[in-house]
């Protein structure tokens, strides 16, 4: 009885969102990092409206990891990992405005409604069974919805884990997140009498200042990352046609910051743009690469770009 309950909660909260938050208009955000595609054929205009239901499942657990020194050899992860929990279900409406901008502009007459899973949901799930046990109860929750019959199609957005790392990332990323890289190397002894060989310049990654945008190298860095799996579901039959994985990071190094710790080298309300930024334009680019979003292409937005100085 326990289980049925909890179930009928889920379905409880959903249909809530689907009362507070349907959309009877199509009317996007307006962004100007998106490209609008081109005018459909003739006749397009007459056609019935589409439905899409938006449906944000990532939770709200936002993961701080930092690389950390190493001690020896076999150390299995070299990382220290904190749990942080999201309010207001803040990452979840992040990603549905990545999901809207990207509809919006690939169907701009379209109708949306917007659904997120309650974040209570994924509590001590593990992170490489989060997107499993999320997507699981999401379409669990919406078979049993009749307003179902009116949409056409469902976009789904999970966590996704990936076990590897990538590009300077660490292993063992998922969902939503910051990866810290303190380290900036040194030298490597030399042998024999021979002078120490320089390697701080060894390894340097592509970094963005978050104050004005520019490019610059650095070993060092913050990085926001979003790690998202989005599914594109037919609302009639609920079956998966196509889904989509996004892994996504910026590197972030403010080269005249004067902080020891890289980590604490970016003010907290510029960071905070930063990762809403990449979530919302992670989601809009995951859709963007599907059959339902061909038409849309997302382009990277500078980071909380300063502007010009007085004369």
């Amino acid at each position: 009885m326990k289980n049925v309950t909890k179930r009928l909660q889920i379905a409880m909260t959903i249909a809530a969102a689907l009362v507070m938050t349907t959309a009877t208009t199509a009317a996007p955000v307006p962004d100007t990092s998106a490209t609008v595609p081109a005018p459909k054929a003739a006749g397009a205009a007459m056609e019935r409206k589409q439905v899409f239901a938006l449906v944000s499942a990532v939770g709200d657990q936002f993961t701080y990891v930092r690389q950390k020194e190493s001690t020896g050899s076999n150390v299995i992860d070299n990382n220290v990992r904190r749990t942080l929990k999201a309010q207001n279900n803040g990452l979840n409406l992040s990603v549905l405005r990545g999901l809207d901008t990207a509809i919006g502009n690939a169907y701009p007459d379209s109708e949306r409604v917007f659904i997120s899973l309650n974040p209570t949901e994924l509590d001590n799930v593990l992170p490489q069974d989060r997107e499993s046990v999320a997507i699981g109860k999401i379409v669990s929750e919406l078979e049993k919805l009749p307003d179902r019959a009116k949409w056409d199609k469902i976009i789904v957005a999970t966590p996704k884990y990936l076990q590897s790392e990538r590009q300077g990332m660490g292993p063992k990323l998922h969902g939503l997140g910051i990866y810290v890289q303190p380290l900036s190397g040194g030298s490597l002894e030399g042998q024999d009498g021979n002078p120490e060989i320089d390697v701080s310049g060894q390894g340097e990654s592509d970094t963005t200042n978050p104050g004005d945008g520019k490019k610059n190298k650095s070993k060092v860095y913050v990085a926001p990352y979003s790690y998202i799996q989005v599914y594109v579901i037919d609302a009639k039959t609920m079956r998966v046609l196509e889904k989509n994985a996004r892994h996504d990071f910026q590197k972030l190094n403010d080269p005249t910051s004067t902080a020891i710790d890289v980590g604490r080298s970016i003010p907290m309300d510029v960071l905070a743009k930063s990762v809403g930024d990449l979530i919302e334009r992670s989601a809009a680019r995951a859709v963007g690469e599907t059959e339902v979003g061909v038409s849309v292409t997302i382009q990277e937005v500078k980071p909380g770009a300063a502007a010009p100085a007085k004369k």
